[in-house]
């Protein structure tokens, strides 16, 4: 009996003692988060104190406190966004610590502005040649008498040829 109360006992024990390792992995990972989108976070946060740099780039102490920042709230379970606004936001770094500027409001001109000046360089492009090709259209004498003035340059070179290709004939017989 007493052999019987002394295995008991120790199973007992031993179950304790495990039962606290069998919970600590358990399948919950509270405070986990995905590096992989940590790194992505990091690539669209400027370094507010390096130009042009974002915090995955630069290794000042302030870029390695925002990545810390990064990965504590993705640890409490925010999402890309929840994080970027975190950042984003006027009390902090403001909306130009983000790498891509918001889409609405003011920043929108970054985003309007390029195609305008695209559009606006292609139709410029457009109006040039049209305007090139109706002058060329309108004085084709000066085509013509632009050939005239070369005609005895042409004559020359074409003399030269063929007195190339004479002696070319005459020592191939």
């Amino acid at each position: 009996m007493n052999r019987i109360l002394a295995v008991v006992s120790i199973v007992i024990a031993s179950g304790l003692l495990l039962s606290g390792s069998a919970y600590a992995q358990s399948g919950e990972n509270a405070g986990a988060y995905d590096e992989a989108e940590a790194q992505a976070i990091d690539r669209m946060l400027m370094c507010p104190v390096c130009p042009a740099q974002t915090i995955d780039q630069t290794e000042v102490p302030l870029a390695k406190q925002m990545r810390a920042q990064v990965r504590e709230l993705l640890a409490d379970g925010a999402t890309r966004k929840e994080v970027l606004d975190w950042f984003a936001a006027p009390e902090r770094y403001g909306p130009g610590v983000l790498a891509e500027p918001p889409r609405s409001g003011f920043y929108l001109i970054a985003w309007i502005v390029p195609g305008v000046i695209v559009v606006a360089g292609l139709a410029g492009g457009l109006l040039t040649l049209r305007a090139m090709r109706r002058r060329a259209d309108d004085n084709p004498s000066e085509t013509a008498s632009e050939t005239d003035d070369l005609q005895p340059y042409l004559a020359a070179v074409d003399r030269d040829l063929a007195l190339d290709k004479d002696d070319a004939n005459a020592e191939q017989n």
